[in-house]
């Protein structure tokens, strides 16, 4: 499904959607309990999309591939940030980016600070 085919619906009465990206990484295993474990950049963006999301918290790298240094034709949490800036989709809670690829976090986290400041 490319980026084009979401359709960004009306936000629910109730954000209620706490969202974590991450290929690997459980969401529990670093304290966020009863978060929304997504492992693709495109589930995250179809749950950012319909609007029910208060917060997020974003891994870079999705893939083994990636994560060893090695791109491939995978979307990236970077690709997940791009769809927000573009959509103007942002949780109101926040969006972190808890991952350890420094140039990664690095540039969602400009795109992040853009839209929060600081």
């Amino acid at each position: 499904m490319n980026e084009n085919q979401y359709t960004v619906m009306p936000r629910c009465l109730k954000q209620i959607v706490k969202l974590w990206l991450d290929d690997i990484r459980d969401p529990s295993h670093f304290g966020h309990i009863g978060w929304t474990w997504v492992k693709t950049a495109d589930d995250a963006i179809a749950i950012l999309a319909s609007g029910c999301v208060c917060k997020a918290s974003l891994d870079h790298d999705l893939t083994i591939s990636q994560t060893i240094g090695y791109p491939d034709r995978e979307k990236t949490g970077y690709d997940v940030v791009c769809w927000m800036e573009e959509n103007n989709v942002w949780p109101p809670d926040g969006v972190k980016v808890h991952s350890l690829n420094p140039a990664g976090r690095f540039k969602m986290e400009q795109a992040i600070r853009r839209q929060y400041g600081a």
